[in-house]
């Protein structure tokens, strides 16, 4: 067998379409026989460029449009597309290259001249320039007499595709264009048009959640190859684009196969699969599959054994290990998560069950763990009881949204509180992960959070719909009468929540979220509870709970230090604790001594944990704004002030204050900014370190030395005009003028400018010494 699988071909291999539907593959089980594709090679090639349906028992959420518009008889309306006309012009590039005038296959010339048309038709109706058709076909040596040989080839093909075209009269087809020449060929006559679009429209479906009908269509993108691509043609061009599409191939061949997979089709899906990885075995994506179809088949070793397999090769041939994915699939089997296997399909001969409707009787309690160590949180925890209080019986579901920056332990006090109240929900508790914020991997779209909920309420894989409304209908159908707790941890926005909101009261809804979910609180009546660093004494408490009484007992400065250092963030307090609980015989002033070595940057915050690195945690929230508010916020890095008004980020980022507005704006519904008071910002302690790390790699020291410069001589500018008279007594040197982005501030009042004063009197003595240990003269008087 081994033997067997190291001799196929392109055809046999490259050229597999996915389980179910197997044409060219000779010695898989469970395909056609090599007779049968002999006899109808021809045949289907005609046939393909014709077709437009799908298999039988294609999935039953409607025909899938897979043609493209036919630019020369005008476009037919979306979900009608047409092939070519019967008697129109049709090509074959996925194979070798053929062409057809109806049913009548053209004679189209020596390899050479098949070249040239490939070249023309594979620039999609663009002209190709003499030079660029030459290189194509010849590369860097083309013959002496290459341009006339060109002609020649154009002119044959010319007759070859219009054989009835009048002496004199322009040719419709191959046209001259500058020094070139372009074909017109109707859209979708193209074989390679076709799979395209339907691989395209495959993808679209499935990100709608329709996976039935995405398998479906692409099968039919992989019916129309009949072999290796431009078999024969010499060229560069043609080597080129030999090996872009065989990769393009594999790659749907690979997402036909996932999509069976995840139809419950894997026992079908391994002879496949098997037969793939052994022609390429370094594809980590074949691996995974073999081994989820192999798992869910009952092959438990078997599965452990193709990663065992697959590593082998890694580190043998390239020195590295398997990526994080096959890595997190591998130590799941070991576990036997149970997640692993979808739900069996439905014993059709136990009528009761049959009679019952989906869900009926399943409780789910999906909650993660509560935290042992919980302490504190007595205002917030308030805040989420009054939720349940308030108003008395409610017409509406209950949403609660926890909000606060990251690693403020929104989750934590989320998940501690839902245990609190999950007695009063008796029908069971969903809990997801929405992935908002992962580093790692996509956040979740509505459509695959509710196909988890839908079987999580005991309804079968098989029945969950492929429309994501008709999921959503379904899943509210299913919490109606209900009484459940639903938590959706780290959602990115409001858009994404919306959808898993139940229809009919009963519920209760709690979300976090490191955004303020503005539009759910505006359109959904949720509540927020703004969970902010710990008090001084909850992070006392915390330290307590993690580490024991005694060492923040008998060292309380160091404790104190700890805590300054830390922000009172418990993300960062539980990562120091955690320090001192593995180093037992190290007192705790060696980790405030560590803490304070490292002030300025994160590094005593960095774990080999992603989710609990700091630097990453913080860097997942800033690479989730757009690119102007991160800009900004990394600018704050530089500012030598406390807190910073609105004017004053203005002229350190040199924008207009209304955009400047704006983005502040941005900033603090992503929470890596705080509004202590109208037009007054703050970043957390920690968030300025992150702040002041991304600057420097941001941006280039000169633009950082403008935006300082900006900042400090709109203190100086708007200093000099809220106190005229300090310099009464002596003459008072005149300034320089501002930089053409700051805009100090003017005052009309005393009262205005001494308030002013008042309110700016930290960071103007912050900017002072910083101006006077930098030696910026235009900045200091």
């Amino acid at each position: 067998m081994r033997a067997a699988l190291r001799g196929m071909d392109y055809d046999d291999l490259l050229v597999l379409p996915p389980v179910g539907h197997l044409p060219g593959t000779d010695d898989v089980p469970g395909r056609a026989s090599p007779g049968v594709r002999t006899a109808n090679r021809r045949g289907r090639a005609r046939a393909r460029l014709r077709k437009t349906s799908t298999r039988p028992g294609a999935a039953a959420d409607g025909p899938v449009s897979v043609a493209g518009p036919v630019t020369a008889q005008g476009n037919a309306p979306d979900g009608a597309a047409r092939a070519p006309d019967e008697e129109g012009l049709r090509f074959a590039l996925l194979g070798p290259v053929r062409a057809w005038r109806g049913e009548r296959e053209l004679d189209l010339g020596p390899p050479q001249q098949q070249a040239v048309l490939a070249a023309l038709l594979l620039r999609r109706g663009r002209p190709a320039t003499a030079a660029e058709l030459i290189d194509a076909v010849w590369g860097d040596r083309p013959p002496r007499a290459a341009v006339s040989m060109l002609r020649t080839y154009a002119s044959r093909l010319r007759k070859a595709l219009e054989p009835v075209r009048a002496v004199g009269e322009p040719p419709k087809v191959i046209v001259t264009a500058a020094d070139g020449y372009r074909i017109r060929v109707p859209g979708g006559a193209v074989d390679l048009d076709l799979f395209e679009q339907r691989v395209a429209k495959a993808r679209k479906l499935r990100g709608e959640g329709r996976l039935s009908a995405a398998s479906e269509l692409l099968h039919t993108a992989l019916d129309v190859w009949e072999g290796t691509p431009l078999a024969g043609l010499p060229g560069p061009l043609a080597q080129d684009e030999r090996s872009r599409l065989a990769e393009v191939r594999l790659s749907v061949v690979e997402a036909s196969l996932d999509a069976e997979v995840e139809l419950g089709r894997h026992g079908e899906s391994i002879a496949a699969l098997t037969a793939l990885l052994s022609k390429y075995p370094l594809r980590e994506r074949l691996c995974r599959l073999l081994m989820l179809a192999l798992y869910r088949s009952g092959r438990q070793a078997e599965a452990l054994a193709a990663y065992r397999g697959m590593r082998s090769t890694l580190v043998a041939e390239l020195g590295i290990e398997p990526g994080t994915s096959l890595r997190d699939l591998h130590d799941r089997m070991l576990a036997a998560d149970p997640a692993l296997v979808p739900a069996g399909p439905r014993r059709e001969d136990d009528a009761h069950e049959a009679s019952l409707p989906p869900g009926a009787g399943v409780r789910p309690a999906q909650l993660p763990a509560d935290l042992a160590t919980f302490t504190g949180r007595e205002s917030e925890l308030a805040q989420a009881d009054a939720m349940l209080t308030s108003g008395g019986k409610s017409a509406a579901v209950v949403i609660g949204a926890f909000i606060g920056m990251a690693g403020a332990g929104k989750t934590t006090l989320a998940v501690h509180w839902a245990h609190r109240v999950a007695h009063r929900y008796p029908d069971g508790q969903l809990f997801l992960d929405l992935r908002g914020f992962d580093p790692a991997a996509a956040a979740m779209s509505p459509a695959e959070v509710v196909r988890v909920f839908l079987e999580a309420l005991g309804v079968p894989a098989r029945s969950v719909p492929d429309s994501p409304d008709a999921r959503i209908a379904l899943y509210r159908t299913l919490l109606a009468d209900r009484r459940m707790l639903i938590l959706l941890d780290n959602a990115r926005n409001s858009e994404q929540v919306r959808p898993l909101l139940p229809g009919s009261p009963g519920c209760l809804v709690v979300v976090t979220s490191r955004t303020q979910l503005f539009g759910l609180v505006a359109g959904a009546g949720a509540r927020p509870v703004t969970v902010n660093p710990l008090t001084p004494a909850e992070a006392h408490a915390f330290l307590t709970r993690r580490l024991g009484a005694g060492p923040p007992t008998a060292e309380p400065r160091a404790a104190d230090e700890i805590i300054t250092r830390c922000g009172r963030l418990p993300l960062a307090l539980a990562l120091v604790a955690a320090r001192a609980a593995t180093r037992p015989g190290h007192p705790l002033s060696a980790v405030a001594r560590e803490l304070s070595d490292s002030r300025g940057s994160l590094d005593a915050f960095t774990v080999c944990d992603p989710a609990t690195d700091l630097r990453a945690v913080f860097s997942s929230s800033y690479d989730h704004v757009s690119r102007p508010a991160a800009r900004l916020f990394h600018l704050l890095g530089l500012v030598p002030g406390p807190d910073i008004s609105v004017h004053a980020a203005a002229a350190l980022a040199g924008l207009p204050l209304r955009e400047t507005r704006t983005l502040l704006t941005e900033l603090v519904r992503s929470h890596l900014l705080v509004e202590q008071s109208p037009g007054r910002h703050t970043v957390h302690e920690l968030l300025r370190v992150h702040a002041a790390e991304r600057v420097v790699t941001e941006e280039p020291r000169q633009e950082r030395e403008r935006a300082v410069e900006r900042l400090l001589c709109w203190y100086l500018h708007t200093a000099d005009a809220a106190c005229p008279d300090l310099a009464e007594r002596r003459s008072r040197p005149p300034l320089a003028p501002p930089p053409p982005s700051c805009h100090p501030l003017t005052f009309t009042t005393r009262d205005h400018a001494l308030r002013w004063c008042e309110e700016e009197r930290p960071n103007l003595a912050a900017a002072a010494h910083l101006a006077a240990t930098t030696a910026r003269p235009c900045t200091v008087r």
